[in-house]
């Protein structure tokens, strides 16, 4: 996973100027955890936090949100978000790898919005038992899923963004999307494996939790350039799991 760091820090570089804060899609992402959650719930913790946007967005509504991300470039970015809206909950930025750092907590909620699959089955499996042991007895923990049989279909679909150069393709053998950003002569590739429903289940065997729903995301038609929110599963680009104790 030597890839990770050094990706996710050159995307947000490459869209920083672009970057608006808290907007409507992330009120949308945190109704649709609202949603999938089914009950009244306090604390949320969300890896793999990025900018923050999400966090605040919660954080403002009045949850109590704790944030980890690994890049730092992000980090401090979170940190300007922070200083700059009005929260109603607590919001504490933890800087560092989630499959490493200690949490002495644990939460109604866990997040992993967008980016689950960057390491091996092994490396997913460890995060999901540690994630289980954050997770309060009666929390659910959500998390969006990359489906495979989208990913194969845009395999080799080029975009540009502003003067930069972004591709897609899949790896068959690994079952892995590939997401490749150019900038001149540096290119950086975020690889990230995808699940079925079924692979995800046998992917929790042993890990203490179990799958309960399931709520299909959106997908884009690359023909057209629109992108569609709600598409059946078997269109879409991604899913987001509800994970729940398996006793």
């Amino acid at each position: 996973m030597e890839w990770v760091k050094k990706f996710y820090d050159k995307q947000f570089r490459l869209y920083k100027e672009g970057l608006t804060g808290p907007n409507e899609e992330h009120e949308e992402i945190l109704a649709k955890i609202e949603n999938l959650a089914s009950k009244p719930f306090q604390s949320i913790l969300e890896l793999g936090a990025g900018g923050g946007e999400f966090a605040i967005t919660a954080a403002k509504k009045g949850y109590d949100v704790t944030a980890v991300e690994l890049v730092s470039s992000r980090v401090d970015y979170m940190r300007k978000l922070k200083s700059e809206h009005h929260l109603i909950g607590n919001f504490e930025i933890i800087e560092g790898d989630f499959y490493e750092i200690e949490l002495p907590k644990s939460f109604d909620v866990i997040c992993y919005i967008d980016g689950f699959g960057i390491g091996e089955d092994q490396d997913q499996r460890k995060l999901l038992k540690r994630m289980s042991k954050w997770l309060k007895p009666d929390g659910c923990i959500l998390i969006d899923i990359y489906t495979p049989w989208y990913w194969a279909h845009v395999a080799g679909q080029e975009m540009k963004i502003g003067s930069k150069l972004r591709k897609y393709d899949f790896d068959f053998m690994d079952c892995r999307m590939l997401d490749t950003w150019f900038d001149g002569e540096e290119k950086v590739t975020q690889s990230l494996r995808c699940y079925s429903p079924q692979d995800l289940n046998m992917l929790l065997e042993d890990t203490g939790l179990t799958l309960l729903d399931i709520k299909p995301g959106g997908a884009m038609d690359y023909m057209t350039w629109k992108y569609y929110a709600y598409v059946d599963l078997d269109k879409a680009m991604s899913y987001m799991v509800k994970l729940v104790p398996a006793n």
